[in-house]
């Protein structure tokens, strides 16, 4: 289940970039995504997809401040 909400988060996230919306606000949503891809990959285990997603944040959180 995680996994589906954080695949629609990256999705809605390169919606509001296609469309035009903010960045800072594609940015947080991108960051509400590996949010979830963290817990979905610290819930199964998966390692790769922890580091993967923690930069992807880390860059995140750069890209709103």
């Amino acid at each position: 289940m995680l996994g589906f909400i954080g695949t629609v988060g990256v999705i809605a996230q390169m919606a509001t970039l296609s469309l035009g919306y903010d960045t800072r606000l594609a940015m947080a949503i991108g960051l509400f995504a590996c949010i979830v891809w963290i817990a979905h990959s610290l819930k199964n285990n998966d390692r790769w997809l922890l580091i993967t997603n923690a930069v992807v944040a880390a860059f995140a959180v750069w890209g709103i401040a």
